[in-house]
């Protein structure tokens, strides 16, 4: 009879224990680095410490925003949540030529280590090019002390400038 409600509780413990029971340990979903972990961006990131305000008195609350330029080129747009909350006309663009040794230098560096690596993949350094192109982006807001606000932009190549009016 004791071999039964072992076998039984062993089988199915949710039938005998007055509790629900589960596995321990994380989910792979569940993981913390991951979860919580600073998402990758194309864009930069930006803390404004000032409250903003257009012609017609709509506001702009302090807060973290994406500052992405529009492809036009004419526009950066502050983005909180995947939507747009303002746009700052563009009002100096600076786009550095691709400078094409370089480039040429990169592909055969990549492909000089395919070619390496070949018949070892698991061997491989890992890809970090995306954490160069990251650091290479930054944008500020500067509070001027007359009647209006400095926007700078810098993403890669790109280097724009907008003001924002009190």
């Amino acid at each position: 009879m004791f071999f039964d409600c072992c076998y039984l509780a062993l089988n199915n413990p949710d039938d005998i224990l007055p509790y629900r029971t589960e596995k321990s340990g994380l989910l792979e979903f569940e993981n913390p680095e991951v979860y919580y972990g600073y998402p990758s961006s194309k864009f930069p990131l930006i803390n404004i410490p000032y409250q903003l305000y257009d012609f017609e008195h709509n506001s702009l609350p302090p807060g973290f925003y994406l500052v992405v330029l529009a492809p036009d080129r004419k526009m950066m747009h502050l983005v909180q949540s995947n939507k747009i909350k303002a746009s700052v006309p563009v009002a100096h663009l600076v786009e550095e030529a691709v400078n094409e040794e370089e480039e040429r230098e990169k592909l055969k560096k990549k492909e000089k280590l395919e070619k390496k690596y070949k018949k070892r993949p698991r061997k491989k350094p890992l890809d970090t090019s995306y954490l160069e192109e990251q650091a290479d982006m930054e944008a500020s807001i500067v509070d001027t002390k007359e009647n209006y606000y400095i926007l700078k932009y810098k993403n890669g190549r790109i280097q724009s400038t907008g003001y924002i009016l009190k």
